[in-house]
């Protein structure tokens, strides 16, 4: 019988993991947890700067958000990570309240810009306002980037692609969720864009949805809740060919924008 060998001591056996392994190890852990792994050897240091997964939020902040400078130092910190990036940043999740501070549009446009260069697929982005701030705008960078496949906007404003090549944005989106989004019209008091790939949409306390105006030819999962607004008829109208999953709140969408169906 082959005796079972004996580690040496002090030998590094997690460094020996396979890498796939190690990835996963680290989509179970915080950022600033997997960050420290690279101190466990120069592997697990190559490992996380090829990491794509990265999770950011409040708690990511010194003082949980309630000091002057904690969300430049956030902002400051993510900026590092990022530039330290050897690998391309597939998914990405920013999400915080703004409790005490507010970070600036510049910062947000920032972000996204390097991530719009850098192969981001899923971006989840979720800023809550304080009462006394003004939300901010999903940056423009956002609508042109090729690479996003998923998209989670949470209490940022639509204010429409600063332009839309041969009228499309968001080429290569197949699923949207936005939730607390208010769509600013242009204008001319609508947004004609084409989404080409779109499959999935989903609506949540939404506001002024009459002023997002698209077409998604590809669109089968329509889901508004909870609009804030009153929707027109034709709205609907415009997207209901090919759906085939339509979910619709009584309370904020049928009885005013569809009465008849109450009469």
């Amino acid at each position: 019988m082959a005796r079972r060998r004996r580690s040496k001591p002090g030998s590094d056996l997690i460094s020996q993991l396979p890498e796939d392994l190690k990835h996963k190890i680290l989509e179970r852990l915080d950022t600033r947890s997997a960050a420290k792994t690279a101190l466990f050897s120069r592997q697990w240091k190559d490992v996380w700067l090829r990491h794509g997964q990265l999770v950011f939020g409040w708690e990511d902040c010194p003082n949980g958000g309630r000091d002057e400078d904690d969300f430049k130092f956030l902002v400051k910190t993510i900026t590092n990570v990022l530039l330290l990036r050897t690998g391309p940043v597939k998914i990405f999740s920013f999400s915080i309240y703004r409790k005490f501070n507010t970070p600036e549009q510049s910062d947000l446009d920032g972000l996204c810009l390097f991530l719009s260069k850098n192969g981001i697929e899923q971006l989840h982005l979720s800023i809550l306002p304080h009462p006394d701030s003004e939300k901010l705008t999903i940056p423009a960078c956002i609508f042109s980037c090729p690479t996003i496949k998923r998209l989670y906007v949470d209490a940022i404003d639509f204010y429409g692609p600063v332009c839309a090549p041969h009228g499309s944005i968001l080429s290569g989106v197949t699923s949207i969720i936005f939730t607390e989004v208010e769509f600013k019209a242009k204008a001319s008091g609508t947004l004609p864009v084409n989404i080409p790939n779109l499959e999935e949409l989903s609506l949540c306390w939404c506001h002024r949805i009459d002023n997002f105006v698209f077409s998604a030819p590809k669109l089968k999962s329509l889901i508004v809740v909870y609009a804030n607004s009153s929707i027109e008829l034709k709205w609907f109208e415009l997207h209901l060919l090919g759906i085939k999953n339509l979910s619709l709140t009584i309370d904020s969408v049928l009885v005013r924008a569809l009465p008849f169906i109450c009469e």
